[in-house]
């Protein structure tokens, strides 16, 4: 598992080469997983286009070496639909992408990644002719780790610190922690960890977080140590606390 403030320092190999790293990720607000990284183009595309990448694509992840490698060309990210850098990513957009690089659509089927549970079995160009037919959603539930981070926490009773960071399993690309750090409403705070089921809403206009936790249910949520994100065993046990 991976975080989401570790992920923004990581470099990303395409498969002719560094393209840059990763500035942001985008998860969906209803099924809890990662639809997009996004890549800072600084450094290769003029006019630094938004460019996103699906999980689908990523083939390897290094977590000691900090990169992820993508089964693309920069070429082929180069020549990808653009969208503008200040607009949210709209249904339209993803089937235009999706239909470019070959992908099946994430959002019909069951699952959290349509039929699948993995994002690479979407990989398969022949899977969008089987399910083009089938009825589409019109809007996603696209949100940015980079806005919610800082987000305030309200509790069934009052707020209660704000988000701190977002951990992910990087097979399946699954949020499963969110990270709350109390320091502001407690000298000296904790940084406690919970799962997506306790998020009740995420309100955009005022920034916040509801949770549907007590504020001593919260205050009961395990202690995260962020030095020890690295620890898979530790991380197990975070996660078997917080569910």
């Amino acid at each position: 598992m991976i975080s989401h403030k570790q992920v923004t320092n990581y470099s990303i190999h395409a498969t002719d080469g560094d393209i840059g790293g990763c500035k942001d990720i985008l998860f969906d607000d209803q099924d809890f997983v990662v639809r997009y990284l996004v890549a800072d183009t600084n450094s290769w595309l003029p006019m630094s286009r938004k460019v996103v990448i699906s999980p689908i694509s990523v083939s390897k992840v290094d977590t000691d070496e900090q990169w992820l490698a993508i089964n693309m060309s920069s070429q082929e990210l180069k020549d990808s639909p653009s969208i503008d850098e200040h607009k949210p990513l709209s249904r339209e957009y993803e089937e235009t992408l999706s239909t470019y690089f070959g992908y099946g659509y994430y959002w019909i089927g069951p699952g959290a990644w349509g039929d699948f549970a993995h994002p690479t079995e979407l990989a398969d160009k022949e899977m969008e002719k089987a399910i083009v037919e089938e009825p589409k959603e019109t809007t996603n539930h696209l949100r940015s780790c980079n806005e919610v981070h800082g987000y305030d926490v309200a509790t069934l009773d009052e707020d209660v610190g704000h988000i701190t960071d977002f951990i992910f399993d990087h097979s399946s690309w699954s949020l499963r922690l969110l990270v709350i750090d109390t320091n502001n409403w407690l000298p000296g705070g904790k940084k406690l960890a919970i799962a997506p089921k306790d998020i009740d809403t995420i309100d955009w206009s005022s920034h916040k977080l509801h949770v549907n936790l007590t504020r001593d249910q919260l205050m009961d949520k395990p202690e995260i140590d962020m030095d020890k994100v690295g620890d898979a065993g530790y991380l197990e046990s975070i996660l078997l606390e917080a569910e």
